[in-house]
């Protein structure tokens, strides 16, 4: 099952999927950070680095408690936020190789169905003006078809599929070292934050 849209276009991930990492208020959060909504720094959960009010103890996601084990974190590992960078790259990418491939099939079928009949063949300007309507129309629904449903969908699950994988790998090289377990700095409940920081581009 897909996930959600986000306000931009962008497809929300399903947080369904058992998957530890990217709860739904740590993905809404790296996406503010890269639009620069939001500062990078703040407080998260040192397990699955949800955000994390100062004045709570326990993340509301995974239920970690905070402790000198696992320790709230100020920032979320660049890891992490690189897992999300690379699953959005996926998602374009699928989405734009299909969409591509939709006006293809219509600039082809364009030229088989004005090639193909004899009247087209025969009459120029009737000629350009069906091949110019299978562009508009064919090749702007081929691309909204493929692109936006199949290379959407493919893209989504080719990309969650890597996604989980990696944050799985990631998760286990974290916790096999001890006392690293929260891989970030640690922030205590009236730490500071630190002034925003944009996402390099």
């Amino acid at each position: 099952m897909g996930g959600a849209r986000l306000g931009s276009g962008e497809r929300r991930l399903d947080h369904d999927d058992d998957c530890p990492l990217f709860s739904e208020r740590l993905e809404e959060h790296l996406v503010a950070v890269s639009r620069g909504e939001e500062p990078r720094a703040g407080r998260f959960c040192g397990h699955c680095y949800t955000p994390m009010p100062a004045e709570r103890a326990q993340c509301a996601h995974c239920g970690e408690v905070a402790g000198p084990g696992r320790a709230p974190v100020r920032s979320v590992p660049e890891e992490v936020t690189a897992m999300l960078r690379r699953q959005r790259k996926t998602e374009r990418a699928y989405v734009t190789g299909y969409a591509y491939l939709g006006l293809a099939l219509a600039i082809v079928g364009g030229l088989a169905l004005v090639l193909g009949l004899p009247p087209l063949r025969e009459s120029l300007v009737w000629a350009t003006v069906t091949y110019a309507l299978v562009l508009l129309v064919g090749g702007r629904a081929a691309a909204g078809l493929l692109g936006g449903g199949i290379g959407d969908r493919q893209g989504y699950e080719r990309a969650r599929a890597r996604r989980r994988h990696a944050g799985e790998e990631w998760r286990e090289r974290r916790d096999s070292v001890p006392g690293t377990e929260g891989a970030g700095e640690a922030a205590g409940p009236g730490h500071a934050a630190e002034p925003p920081q944009h996402p390099r581009t």
